[in-house]
């Protein structure tokens, strides 16, 4: 049985590119205010930055509870729970902080008209139904590749 020494690296590689999609397509749904073409590039790209680096926790979480690395080529549904909740959870929080914060500090950002918010919550359905589709999507190539 080979098993690849880096999962990491397809993880952070493939949720780069699925993450700066998503980024890219939900842009109608947040409030960018006057920001230009170039603005919002840069907008998205560190946003999906920080997603990586949230799919990266959400993978060690499971690695570490797993006692394996590879856990992504022989998931159990544990697993790919505890890697949603994780992902699910810092989302919630960074959506909570990002958008209760006042307009004149320079973070967080405002929902546009068309975003629909998860009843009872401030929060947007859009950032949370990212969480529940791109580590998915992000598992699903990773799980593809050559392994050594």
């Amino acid at each position: 049985m080979k098993f690849d020494k880096q999962p990491e690296v397809h993880i952070a590689t493939f949720g780069f590119f699925t993450s700066f999609i998503w980024e890219i397509l939900q842009m109608p749904f947040f409030d960018v205010g006057s920001a230009g073409y170039w603005e919002r590039t840069l907008g998205c790209t560190r946003a999906t930055f920080g997603d990586v680096g949230i799919l990266l926790l959400a993978y060690t979480v499971v690695s570490i509870l797993a006692r394996n690395r590879n856990w992504m080529y022989y998931p159990k549904y544990w697993m790919i729970s505890i890697y949603l909740l994780t992902g699910l959870g810092i989302t919630v929080i960074i959506e909570a902080m990002a958008t209760s914060v006042p307009r004149e500090w320079d973070w967080g950002w405002r929902y546009s008209d068309l975003m629909s918010l998860v009843p009872g919550t401030n929060i947007g359905f859009v950032p949370i139904l990212m969480w529940l589709i791109i580590p998915l999507i992000t598992l699903w190539f990773a799980r593809r590749q050559p392994r050594p």
